[in-house]
């Protein structure tokens, strides 16, 4: 009796009508699909992820080797400036020699003779850019030591002279150069200056607009009092020569590259002109922010 009790018990529990069956038919192939495709996954996923181990044979190795040196000694040679002679010198006359000293090559140095030979001529010095092979990077290191004769200018220069020899300082009794018109032909030939020299104080000078006082050339960079003792004893400046600034017109980016000028005074004019209208003399000096010795120097550049 309990016998037959437990077994309708299971057969009610274990038993599936036609219904239940299909439906667990249906389980089963879709279990075994999953399975399958979950077997097959690796051989059908993409392999662009997959990591490749490349050995690298002793050759390859050393042509990578070699690329990076050679890479290494063209940086290191980039940063190393090459020590070539410096001195003043005429396109129109300099011989290959010397023009192979300035850092020129064999062959270069023949296209110059060989282009003056056949009656080429540089007037200016921007005309030795078009000579046939100069690196651009040698011009610029060239250019402020160019001196071509000028017909008009008092100063000539006939010959070269040697590296080895100084500057040839040509200094004529009783005459002084008026700084703020001067070419550089005219200031490289005085005495204790040189080319470098030179283009500082025409740079600086452009800066400025020209000197309204000789004592303006102690701020040039590397000016010693020796120097500028020597200097001051050789030229004279014209005030009137000045460009000035119109304080009430300029811009603030044009202001601010002044020397005399920084971002906070530019932006004080500015701020000033904005609330109050245009500044007269008095108003500027009653700006403090310039200390009087600034205000000596800026105000003779001021128009109004």
């Amino acid at each position: 009796m309990v016998f037959q009790k437990i077994k309708s018990l299971l057969f009610n529990f274990f038993h599936f009508n036609k219904q239940e069956r299909n439906g667990v038919f249906v389980l089963c192939i879709i279990m075994v699909v999953l399975f399958g495709v979950r077997l097959l996954m690796p051989l059908l996923q993409n392999d662009s992820n997959t990591v490749q181990l490349i050995t690298i044979a002793p050759a390859a190795k050393n042509v990578i080797d070699e690329i990076s040196l050679n890479e290494t000694e063209d940086k290191i040679s980039s940063e190393i400036k090459i020590s070539n002679e410096r001195f003043v010198f005429n396109p129109n006359t300099v011989s290959e020699e010397d023009a192979q000293k300035l850092g020129m090559s064999k062959k270069l140095s023949a296209t110059l003779s060989n282009f003056r030979n056949k009656g080429g001529k540089f007037f200016k010095p921007e005309d030795l850019k078009k000579l046939y092979g100069l690196p651009p990077k040698l011009y610029q290191e060239l250019e402020s030591y160019i001196l071509i004769p000028n017909s008009k200018s008092e100063f000539k220069r006939d010959t070269v002279y040697p590296a080895t020899r100084s500057y040839e300082k040509k200094i004529y009794a009783n005459t002084l150069i008026e700084i703020n018109t001067a070419d550089s032909l005219s200031i490289v030939y005085l005495k204790g200056i040189g080319p470098g020299f030179t283009k500082r104080i025409m740079k600086y000078r452009a800066m400025l607009g020209g000197f309204h006082s000789l004592n303006q050339l102690k701020e040039v960079y590397g000016m010693t009092d020796s120097t500028f003792t020597l200097l001051s004893s050789q030229i004279k400046l014209d005030p009137n020569s000045v460009s000035k600034i119109p304080i009430n017109a300029i811009d603030f980016n044009s202001l601010r590259k002044h020397p005399y000028f920084n971002f906070q005074t530019a932006q004080a004019v500015v701020n000033f002109r904005l609330k109050h209208g245009k500044l007269t003399e008095q108003s500027f000096k009653d700006l403090v922010v310039f200390s009087d010795e600034k205000l000596r120097l800026i105000l003779p550049y001021l128009s109004y």
